[in-house]
């Protein structure tokens, strides 16, 4: 009865990030590199290409890059919203379950949505949007110990 309860919660935990992710992908997909560069490698110009043409396509390259970047960093917003609020629900709501494994794998599951928000889109966030997700998850999980768990 334990095992299945452990497993149950950390499939909870383990699905609930990845539901969030894909769910906010299929109504608000993330840039896809071959939509900026094109399919397959730039093909660089030649040896013989003249200054002027190696300028024309440093500049495209760069605009390209600038584009690519300014979609991720709205996606990268978007999905950190999601998943900071979604997270921060779910460590809420797993506190107040009867049911110790579910509530355990939504505790658990909304620590990992707020890693989600994160991982490999990080770099895109301004530090004051890092801080204010991680100090509304920080806030909710003292507020879960203080109140569930060192309550006799």
């Amino acid at each position: 009865m334990l095992a299945r309860q452990i497993v149950v919660g950390l499939g909870i935990a383990a699905i609930f990030p990845w539901l969030i992710y894909y769910g906010l992908s299929t109504f608000y997909p993330p840039p896809r590199t071959q939509d900026y560069y094109g399919i397959g490698a730039a093909s660089a110009p030649p040896p013989t290409a003249t200054a002027e043409e190696r300028r024309t396509y440093a500049e495209e390259q760069q605009k390209k890059r600038k584009s690519f970047e300014t979609a991720a960093r709205e996606f990268a917003r978007v999905l950190f919203t999601v998943s900071t609020v979604l997270g921060v629900a779910a460590i809420l709501i797993g506190a107040y379950l009867t049911s110790h494994a579910v509530g355990a794998g939504l505790v658990l599951g909304g620590i990992f949505s707020l890693a989600l928000g994160y991982s490999g889109y990080a770099h895109h966030l301004d530090d004051w949007i890092r801080f204010t997700s991680l100090l509304a998850g920080f806030v909710a999980l003292l507020f879960v110990g203080y109140r569930h768990i060192s309550r006799p």
